[in-house]
């Protein structure tokens, strides 16, 4: 018996963000405070999009840091360093969304 996905007939989340939005640099999300933008929050196994709205950037002992809405009750933080290219695959990936997207796709 053959199994049936009901994703198959979609196309990748990952295709989704990266045709529809270029990746953004720190800076440029740091520009971005009160916009929404696409945090790539995937780990090895998992592929796993989110829109959120950039809060703030903040400076904590040297080091900017990310904080966003992603609409649940504490907001999220991610520090500058993890977007670095030095962390090579692992780094912390966000792309661009425009405020139209996000609102069609219901969040925020």
């Amino acid at each position: 018996m053959d199994q049936i996905s009901l994703f198959s007939a979609f196309p990748g989340v990952g295709d989704w963000v990266e045709t529809h939005g270029r990746e953004l640099t720190f800076d440029e999300i740091a520009a971005r405070v009160g916009q929404c933008i696409v945090y790539d929050m995937s780990t090895q196994s998992h592929a796993w999009y989110k829109i959120v709205r950039v809060k703030e950037i903040i400076r904590h002992e040297g080091q900017r840091r990310l904080i966003y809405s992603d609409g649940g009750r504490y907001p999220g933080l991610v520090n500058e360093m993890y977007f670095s290219p030095e962390f090579g695959e692992r780094r912390a990936r966000a792309y661009e969304i425009s405020e139209s997207e996000a609102m069609d796709h219901g969040q925020l």
